[in-house]
């Protein structure tokens, strides 16, 4: 059985599972350090450059999992780790056990925003919406991505410490702290990229579709900015990295990456999302023949070093290469899967309303 189906780095690779008596066993690749624990070893202070590189990678590695349908829900430096030998440059994401659907497999349709939740990650780095009881989605795992590279930069977040004294609740004081903190008072300092991306993320919708380009292209500017070059060249690397592809670095970058400074706009952030049915009815009646496969889709950009990521040829394919991540490794939401078959049923009998019914709170709902 071929358990390698994903094999991209910065994704920790299955050699083998099976059990012994009362026990599973995973057998994964073998890697590194955290990058907490290499924090730690510099004095908690990680340079403009190596956060820059680190955050790009992180990007990287959200966006794929995003691609498969997942959301990661624990984003922290302890759960990205570094390679070993010829990979010690590359940066993985572990622990995918809090992790969750957000959207179905086949049909793309994404879980519902609810209220009332209990936290699910670490109050330190989750999002202002995860802290309120929020339903999580792709804006949580950014958001906290924003705050794990202001923590490198900073070497401790405002809401860290907080006394919190007998009968208090620790998660509301945090709330209470970071919702007070705006991204101009986190990021003073520091590069003004920074504290675009906090509130880039912070403004989000639930369902919205990530502008994962514009958000590295941050990155990259603040780097092109101060002179800075992509060589993977952390704080802690003593000698010169032995990176023979850097053309592919300096095309990848290039490719996957948009410096402009400008927050997208409304018409670009409807041109990169998903099409949904309307899209496709108006579409349909303008030029019948004009797309072929409206649903078809591909994968997250390819990271430095690494070949072409297997693409979603039609998410109506449920097959395991292209659509899931292990089971065994990510908490599903099976409720998703199995009301596929009769939700697409109804949606049949709903898409006569051009817009689709409105719940109360204005949410559009198929």
């Amino acid at each position: 059985m071929n358990i390698n189906y994903i094999n991209i780095d910065g994704i920790p690779s299955v050699k083998s599972y099976g059990f012994s008596g009362e026990y599973n066993i995973l057998v994964m690749e073998l890697l590194g350090k955290s990058l907490e624990d290499i924090f730690q070893s510099q004095q908690k202070k990680f340079t403009v450059k190596t956060v820059c590189m680190i955050g790009i990678q992180m990007l990287d590695r959200l966006e794929f999992v995003h691609s498969k349908n997942i959301i990661h829900r624990d984003i922290k430096p302890d759960n990205f780790v570094l390679g070993l030998g010829e990979k010690s440059h590359i940066i993985y994401v572990l622990d995918f056990g809090l992790s969750k659907k957000y959207r179905s497999s086949r049909t793309h349709q994404h879980i519902k925003f609810n209220v009332n939740k209990k936290l699910t990650g670490t109050a330190r780095y989750a999002s202002i919406n995860a802290l309120k009881g929020c339903e999580q989605s792709r804006r949580d795992d950014l958001e906290a991505i924003g705050y794990v590279l202001m923590y490198f930069l900073r070497g401790s977040l405002p809401w860290q410490g907080l006394k919190v004294h007998k009968g208090e609740d620790r998660y509301k004081k945090i709330l209470m702290t970071k919702r007070s903190t705006t991204a101009e008072d986190l990021c003073k300092g520091f590069p003004n990229e920074f504290v675009e991306y906090i509130n880039y993320t912070r403004n989000m919708e639930f369902e919205a579709d990530p502008d994962y380009k514009f958000l590295r292209g941050l990155l990259v500017s603040v780097l092109e900015k101060q002179n800075m070059t992509y060589d993977f060249w952390y704080d802690w690397v003593t000698e010169a990295p032995n990176i023979t592809d850097q053309i592919a670095i300096e095309r990848y970058i290039k490719n996957n990456t948009d410096i402009s400074l400008e927050t997208p706009s409304d018409d670009k952030k409807d041109k990169d999302r998903l099409p949904t049915d309307n899209d496709n009815e108006k579409e349909n009646n303008m030029n019948p023949n004009k797309y072929s496969n409206l649903n078809t889709i591909t994968d997250a950009s390819t990271p430095a070093h690494n070949s072409e990521i297997p693409k979603v040829n039609n998410p109506n394919n449920s097959s395991m290469d292209n659509n899931n991540i292990s089971n065994t490794s990510v908490g599903r939401d099976d409720s998703l899967d199995k009301k596929d078959g009769k939700k697409s049923k109804d949606k049949k009998k709903k898409d006569k309303n051009k817009n689709g019914d409105k719940d109360k709170k204005g949410c559009l709902i198929w």
